[in-house]
């Protein structure tokens, strides 16, 4: 899960958790989901919440760890090796679906995402020092940075209940 306690050298240091959609501190945990981990063949179990606020429209939420995408449903480091393969070593879809053992219209649809998230990624890289890999703090910057790429790639989602804060 993401980095909730950072430990010193007396007590344990908890950092409130909010709802990303309204920034409400009111949350309990609501059960677990399990997804693939993208490198390890094993299970990661994904802490799911609920904001208890009444404003809230969005009543469960889940804080993806590294390297979990929202919505996608494909990892960080699976979305940059389909597009090194497809787009800068310009290989055939068959050949990369072959190589990642993916279906090749997932394929297709990777690269078709790749060529607008990673131009995407470049400038962010560029604006802010939050992106998924700066100075190999990942577990820091993580959240921030899913919460801009749903808002950015899914604004459906976002429209009419944008965060307070």
């Amino acid at each position: 899960m993401c980095n909730v306690f950072n430990f010193d050298s007396f007590r344990k240091i908890e950092h409130p958790i909010r709802c990303p959609h309204c920034a409400s501190l009111a949350i309990i945990r609501h059960g677990k989901y399990q997804r693939g981990h993208p490198l390890e063949s094993r299970l990661v179990a994904i802490q799911r919440y609920r904001c208890k606020s009444p404003d809230c429209p969005w009543k469960t939420f889940s804080l993806l760890p590294y390297p979990f995408l929202p919505i996608v449903r494909h990892f960080y480091k699976t979305l940059l090796r389909c597009h090194t393969i497809l787009n800068r070593q310009r290989k055939t879809q068959a050949y990369t679906a072959r190589w990642l053992g993916l279906q090749r219209g997932v394929v297709k649809w990777m690269g078709d995402f790749c060529r607008e998230f990673i131009p995407w990624l470049n400038l962010e890289k560029k604006i802010a020092v939050w992106g998924p890999d700066p100075g190999g703090k990942k577990a820091t910057f993580w959240m921030d940075f899913i919460r801009d790429f749903s808002q950015v790639f899914y604004p459906k989602r976002w429209e009419k209940y944008s965060p307070t804060q």
